[in-house]
């Protein structure tokens, strides 16, 4: 009872201080509306290479002739930088990318409006830090963001770290704080508390809902395609909606690795699959009459071998595939449009094994394709239009039973507009969406179906959000309104406001104190029990049977750039969560609509980072303490007044360390470690089992086991995971070095993944057949070398 009312005080008082900071919102809003506009002029640079849009450019302006003042801004992912609150005179401007040559030249900015400077860099091959441009973006994010809490990883980052037969965004994401992986054998993660169906992940905007091969084991995203990888661990703005816990954004790039001109390649065979992908420049007959100058299009194919490869030993039931395409087109006024696809297939084919009794066809996987057109409008502003559609299913059948199937499917169509803009120091943006949801759900056999679902709905959404400088005082808000009008009931809104201060201390203003608190809702959910280590996420969308679940949460820290490249960042967080969903053990049969329970949720903790982002060799250290309940009725006590069960969800790890370390040593030599160690999850320990015994009604007795035939029995489990597992570590280390031919590159590497062989348990089996009892254990990865090799053309 106590706890209850502790969780009814905090709840009240996170509600009460979201109220305030609402009022805040407006306040701020107004401030920013009557604020007086200096009269000073703002100046646009465009920046594109001859095919395509340089997102990540370096821009630096000094005023002319005696360089008493310097500005800086990185393009974004038109290729534009915006630089305002400029006076009007004479400047030198100066563009830099990684891979082409350095653009210089004085340029006279005008007094009124905003002054458009197009540059065109040329390709050329120079030596640069890896890190350099990545440096300078978040430092301009450091500077202009208040309230989201994110870390983003290069595609060189991904590639860099051990990884399992090949790089993984997934895997990678798993050495940043505040992210817990609960096992080996799935790149599932979750976020500060949340459910892993609680992690939006996005394909250059467009969602996945099963980004996973294998049942988890790697993900769907080709390294060779990624150019980064941003994660928004908390405090994300009002412009993103959906989920509750984070936000991934994988951002793909048409660019191989060759200087962005003519035909590239790039493939790469490893322990789990053969890879290729290709790059080309646009033909500019298809270009023509569409208003755009240059283009460039990449598509990568992957598939696993190993059912080919040991074909004449014998048949391998297993094999994965995937494509995916991604194009990017610029004009001379900095329009950008990029289209992307993508298609992917697991196949678990048994009904040819003869080996194996039961024939089964099990087959899973998405599709995604849609565009977005980025295009300037005047006055410093910026439209951008998406239409997509996504859709993951999984389907199993029996070929010896035509009658029987299960099946899930899930299906987003989606089309989205968004204008921002700058003027002095404000910045907004504002958008809306309109989304069309889908989800049927099957389980039949023999004519009967055991489990059944389906329901469809628009999903409608629009948010405003906008940034104000004042002095030292950074100040974000943000309002998002989410209504989802399912078929199965009456329509569901959620009011979302936002609000983040950053505080910039000192004149160098290198350290910074930042508060944020908002609401996000979600309205789908996975039926996915994430105490298994592998599975496949099965959607229902809220309605009849799934809650809509709201989260308010409160983070606040300190982030500082240090010397030498080095940065810190020790950041706390609160998280209250109402209408999580969980699978009902006491469902009836009969009641296709009682298979999920509603619950609420709590988390809290801290995490704390500290990275060197330049130099030769590049430490980090990521610490994290998480504390997590959930609490759901206790039906299988009392239908009637079920008690309340507050347990911790098994991605409740206390305490979790990661250790990076990346060298770049000469002669092409790449070195990288990781050490992970964590405190052990929970599970729901066996307290004793006793023998089952059937009661007749002709005979009016009970009766056992048959005479000779195992014993029949049933197990007692104590509290639901209240126990833990011991404490989780390993030690990951790779080596790879480029070789430099005359037709392109050849990497090598090599990843040892558990250095130390430690035995870190995956679950137990009790024995109770025995006498005493006996515990045994199923581990997870033992020590694992992988062999793999990269080749660019």
């Amino acid at each position: 009872m106590w706890q209850s009312l502790h969780t009814a005080r905090l709840r009240g008082y996170v509600e009460g201080m979201i109220s305030r900071l609402l009022v805040l919102f407006i306040a701020a809003c107004l401030m920013g509306a009557a604020r007086p506009v200096r009269a000073q002029t703002s100046v646009e640079v465009v920046v594109s290479s001859r095919a395509f849009a340089l997102p990540g450019a370096s821009v630096r302006l000094w005023t002319l002739p005696d360089s008493s003042r310097s500005l800086y801004a990185t393009a974004d992912t038109s290729g534009r930088a915006v630089i305002a609150e400029l006076p009007a005179g004479r400047y030198r401007v100066r563009v830099e990318s990684p891979g082409y040559a350095m653009y210089e030249r004085n340029h006279v900015i005008a007094a009124v409006g905003v002054t458009r400077i197009v540059v065109a860099l040329l390709e050329e091959a120079v030596e640069l830090p890896g890190l350099t441009i990545q440096t300078d973006r978040r430092r301009v994010r450091f500077e202009e963001s208040a309230g989201a809490s994110v870390t983003e990883l290069s595609q060189a980052d991904v590639k860099m770290l051990p990884a399992l037969g090949e790089a993984d965004v997934l895997r990678a994401i798993e050495v940043l704080p505040g992210v817990v992986s609960t096992s080996d054998f799935s790149s599932s993660y979750n976020v500060r508390g949340g459910g892993a169906d609680q992690n939006l992940i996005l394909l250059d905007g467009l969602p996945i809902y099963n980004p996973f091969h294998l049942g988890g084991l790697f993900s769907v995203f080709n390294a060779d395609m990624v150019n980064r990888t941003e994660l928004f661990s908390g405090g994300f703005p009002a412009q993103y909606g959906g989920r509750v816990s984070s936000v991934l954004n994988v951002e793909s790039q048409a660019r191989g690795a060759g200087d962005g001109t003519g035909l590239d390649i790039q493939g790469g065979v490893s322990l789990l699959a053969t890879r290729v992908a290709a790059g080309v420049d646009l033909p500019k007959a298809l270009l023509n009459g569409t208003g755009l100058a240059s283009g460039r299009a990449r598509l990568s194919v992957r598939r696993s071998y190993f059912d080919q490869l040991l074909k004449p030993a014998f048949e391998f039931p297993y094999h994965l595939t995937d494509v995916q395409l991604f194009s990017e087109a610029v004009s001379s006024n900095g329009t950008r449009v990029t289209m992307t696809g993508y298609s992917g297939r697991d196949v678990l084919d048994l009904a040819g094994v003869d080996s194996f009794p039961l024939k089964v066809r099990w087959q899973w996987g998405n599709d995604v394709i849609g565009g977005t057109i980025t295009k300037p409008v005047g006055g410093g502003r910026v439209l951008e239009t998406r239409a997509g559609y996504t859709r993951f299913r999984t389907d199993i059948r029996f070929p010896e039973f035509g009658d029987t199937e299960f099946s899930s499917r899930i299906d987003q169509a989606l089309l989205r507009a968004e204008l921002s803009g700058r003027r002095s120091s404000v910045s907004w943006r504002t958008g809306a969406s309109a989304d069309w949801l889908s989800y049927d759900n099957l389980a039949q056999s023999g004519g009967t179906v055991f489990g059944q679902g389906n329901d469809s709905g628009w999903m409608l959404g629009t948010f405003a959000q906008q940034s104000l400088r004042t002095g030292p005082l950074l100040v974000e808000t943000g309002l998002r309104v989410d209504a989802w009008l399912p078929k199965s009931s009456g329509a569901l809104a959620s009011l979302q406001p936002r609000l983040a201060l950053k505080y910039f201390a000192g004149d160098s203003e290198n350290v910074a104190f930042k508060l944020a608190a908002g609401r996000y809702a979600q309205f789908a959910h996975s039926l996915r029990d994430e105490e298994l280590p592998l599975g496949i996420d099965i959607w229902v969308l809220s309605g009849d049977r799934a809650p809509v679940t709201v989260s308010d949460q409160v983070q606040g820290g300190i982030e500082a750039y240090l010397p030498k490249q080095w940065y810190a960042q020790v950041e706390g967080y609160y998280r209250l969560f109402d209408g999580v969903a969980a699978n009902n053990p006491a469902e009836d049969p009969n009641d296709l609509r009682d298979d999920l329970l509603r619950g609420t949720g709590l988390s809290y903790g801290a995490d704390v980072q500290v990275r060197r982002d330049g130099g030769r060799v590049r430490p980090m250290l990521a610490v994290s303490w998480l504390k997590a309940t959930r609490e759901f009725d206790d039906v299988g006590v009392d239908p009637n007044d079920p008690p309340k069960l507050r347990y911790a969800p098994i991605f409740d790890r206390r305490l979790d360390v990661d250790l990076v370390v990346l060298a770049m040593l000469p002669r092409e030599w790449m070195l990288s470690f990781r050490w992970n160690v964590g405190t052990g999850l929970p599970y729901t320990r066996p307290v004793g089992s006793y023998v089952v015994y059937d009661y007749s009604v002709l005979r009016s007795r009970l009766s056992g086991p048959a005479r000779g035939s195992d014993t029949a029995t049933a197990v007692v489990l104590g509290e639901r995971n209240a126990e833990r597992y011991p404490v989780y570590h390993r030690l990951d280390a790779g080596v790879r070095r480029t070789f430099k031919k005359s037709w392109g590159t050849l990497t090598p590497s090599f990843d040892l993944l558990n250095v130390y062989d430690k035995r870190n348990v995956l679950f137990y089996f009790f024995e109770y057949d025995r006498s005493p009892a006996t515990r045994s254990g199923v581990s997870m990865f033992p020590l694992l070398p992988t062999i793999g090799v990269e080749v660019r053309f």
